[in-house]
């Protein structure tokens, strides 16, 4: 089952970019921790999200089928593909 993420090199640097600027951020006098590790928590969410849903499955799938008509019950292959 083949998977496609064309995003993966965005979200490295969408979570590079989370950390940066949590440690800028640190970096200030008066730095509220908990902001800080709110917006970082908010980033990398956001960058694991937007990977997740930049993600396509493609998957074959076989099988069996079982049906009636008028002559008798048929039986046959069944063949997909697909992708999400």
């Amino acid at each position: 089952m083949p998977i496609i993420a064309p995003g993966k090199m965005s979200m490295q640097s969408s979570i590079n970019a989370a950390f940066v600027r949590a440690k800028d951020e640190g970096a200030k006098d008066g730095a509220s921790p908990d902001a800080i590790i709110s917006q970082l928590s908010s980033d990398i969410a956001g960058a694991v999200d937007a990977y997740v849903t930049s993600i396509t499955v493609t998957i074959t799938a076989n099988g069996l089928f079982a049906g009636a008509n008028t002559g008798g019950p048929v039986v046959g292959p069944v063949i997909s593909a697909g992708s999400s």
